[in-house]
């Protein structure tokens, strides 16, 4: 006995599925080249970058630049001299008799006033010793504990500049400075690199 086959259609042709590893290498492909183009785009900017770079606020100071002490400020107000007083004034001042001079030219020429602003060390002591200058021109002046007569040449508003000469005592050196509202102690001076800065009105 002869067996017929099955008549069953042919099969007919099927896409074949996409093979997995060839799939995971054209994403691999696509996502490389994106990575590449993305960090060619962040090279590109950062060494195309216009921007400012951020730096620090201060910058470091030079070694050859000396630092300038900084100075303490106060403001006091100070009587005017007469005109008429001012040569037996100055000759009782500490300028030479050329600033002397000069000095009274300006105050005969009303370019200049003269101010009395009598110091003291408020301590007591005795024997430490300051410069004052004003307008260019310095007087040194030994303190001790009574005020001493100090004539500044000085226009209607200027400053006055006060330095230690001296190392200041312990636990520090304050100047009492005499002006036309009385007595007036001024900032305190500790260290060799400080000064007083007043801002002088005359009356």
């Amino acid at each position: 006995m002869t067996v017929q086959p099955d008549p069953r259609p042919e099969p007919r042709p099927q896409p074949l599925p996409a093979d997995p590893a060839s799939r995971s290498r054209a994403l691999w492909g696509g996502g490389g080249l994106i990575a590449a183009l993305t960090v060619g785009a962040g090279a590109f900017f950062y060494t195309h970058n216009t921007a400012t770079p951020l730096a620090p606020a201060v910058a470091p100071p030079s070694q050859n630049v000396p630092a300038v002490p900084a100075a303490q400020t106060a403001a006091v107000q100070l009587s005017m001299l007469p005109p008429a007083k001012a040569p037996a004034a100055l000759a009782k001042s500490g300028f030479s008799p050329a600033d002397r001079a000069r000095i009274l030219a300006a105050v005969k020429d009303g370019k200049m006033r003269l101010v009395e602003m009598p110091v003291l060390d408020a301590s007591g002591a005795v024997g430490q010793t300051i410069d004052v200058t004003v307008s260019g021109l310095t007087q040194r002046v030994i303190l001790n504990g009574r005020f001493q007569h100090l004539i500044i040449p000085i226009v209607e508003a200027g400053q006055i500049l006060i330095a230690p000469v001296s190392i200041p005592h312990a636990p520090a050196l304050i100047v009492g400075a005499l002006t036309a509202l009385g007595p007036e102690a001024l900032p305190a001076l500790t260290t060799l690199d400080q000064r007083v800065l007043l801002n002088v009105i005359v009356q």
